[in-house]
């Protein structure tokens, strides 16, 4: 903190509470938390209170932990008549969105959702939009963000227009570290190979919907079915195109594709051969899961043991509201526990630490450590002698709140 004189002024608080969860280490009982202004300066046991010579406040049988990390959203989506049943009618619906929602529609939806998602404890997240119509809600706002403009565009012909547009988007004149601009491929069926080489030659960070359907795998295997359907009625299917003859994966990483960080976002219909295939392949890949739209996207699974068998960062995300009806992250965690067999201390992690990782804000956000930002959450304790802290971060009904 700074006075008027620009001197550096310590302003020490100190919280106390029955549980600290800090992720990056074993939960604290009865344990203490420094802050200093809007930064953590130490996380410990109650010799800390001598130490900075501090009374705290005591907030009694409460759980402090770290705000969530949603690596994956669409905030400008709005809540449709109907959520869809199947990746086909989910198509369909997003192709009607894109042709009927202007931007001030967009950027009312993404004020709404965001306000909705730091609500339900959200402190940083990834959000896809099409042309930046949540820039501004994410500006006034206090999240960290990865702003992703979402590329499509399958017709090669296009391709250089379609790049000069979204490269005028992402210039940032505010320079915010906290919200920074990125192109992402919507998916690899989406774009044409001028496009999705031209992303992966400018960008650092790419997140990529991936793996989502078989419908994904039969087009890039064989040019046929749905998705070619689906882009003739777009107008947008390239017919000198050359059918890459291998799965979704294979062509993304193949031909060169990626970015320094990618986050391949679903990954349902994903094999062990290809798990295997991109651990070998030797770049950085965060895997970032959405339960409750897998849910509505295919009958596949994704095979989470596995990827964490093979050592994959793995993340969460809500998805928008095109798919589910609320931004809580803590829905994506029940879910990693209840469907995947994921304990729920990997779970809080998938939602915290895996998630600061995969989008690249790991000094700010993510774990109870010195230096990163005071926004955490507080939850109430369940009313039980033997409190698991982790379970009831996962599974209480009652949502938590801001420390500050």
């Amino acid at each position: 903190m700074v006075n008027e004189n620009n001197e550096q002024v310590t302003e020490l608080r100190a919280f106390q509470a029955k549980w600290l969860v800090p992720v990056i280490t074993p939960p604290i009982e009865n344990g203490v938390i420094v802050l200093n202004g809007d930064k953590i300066q130490e996380v410990g046991n109650r010799s800390l209170l001598a130490q900075y010579d501090l009374a705290p406040t005591d907030l009694g049988e409460v759980i402090i932990f770290p705000g969530l990390i949603n690596c994956h959203t669409h905030l400008e989506q709005s809540v449709p008549t109907s959520l869809p049943q199947d990746f086909v009618q989910y198509q369909r619906q997003i192709l009607q969105n894109r042709f009927n929602d202007n931007l001030e529609q967009q950027a009312n939806a993404a004020r709404s959702n965001l306000q909705e998602a730091v609500r339900f404890g959200t402190v940083a997240l990834a959000d896809f939009s099409q042309e930046g119509a949540s820039y501004n809600a994410l500006l006034e706002s206090s999240v960290f963000a990865r702003l992703f403009f979402e590329v499509v565009g399958f017709k090669s012909s296009n391709a250089d227009a379609i790049m000069r547009h979204f490269v005028e988007k992402t210039r940032d004149a505010v320079g915010e570290r906290r919200l920074t601009k990125h192109l992402a491929p919507s998916s690899v069926w989406g774009l044409s190979t001028n496009l999705l080489r031209e992303i992966s030659l400018n960008e650092r960070h790419i997140a990529i919907h991936m793996n989502c359907s078989e419908h994904e795998e039969e087009f890039i295997s064989s040019g046929r079915g749905f998705i070619k359907q689906l882009l003739m009625a777009q107008s947008d299917y390239d017919y000198s195109w050359q059918v890459p003859a291998c799965s979704p994966v294979e062509y993304f990483f193949n031909s060169h594709f990626y970015a320094k960080h990618n986050i391949l976002v679903h990954m349902l219909t994903t094999t062990p051969d290809e798990i295997d295939f991109i651990r070998d392949f030797g770049v950085k890949v965060n895997i970032c899961l959405c339960p409750r739209a897998a849910e509505r996207l295919s009958a596949a699974r994704p095979p989470v043991m596995l990827f964490m068998e093979k050592g994959f960062n793995l993340c969460l995300g809500t998805e928008g509201k095109s798919l589910v009806s609320e931004l809580d992250l803590r829905q994506e965690m029940r879910r990693c526990v209840d469907n995947f067999g994921v304990s729920p201390e990997n779970a809080l992690k998938f939602a915290t630490l895996n998630g600061a990782y995969a989008i690249g804000f790991h000094k700010e956000v993510g774990s109870l450590e010195p230096g990163k930002t005071s926004r955490c959450l507080v939850l109430e304790c369940p009313a039980s002698t033997s409190v698991d802290p982790y379970e009831a971060i996962v599974f209480s009904p009652q949502a938590p709140r801001w420390l500050i």
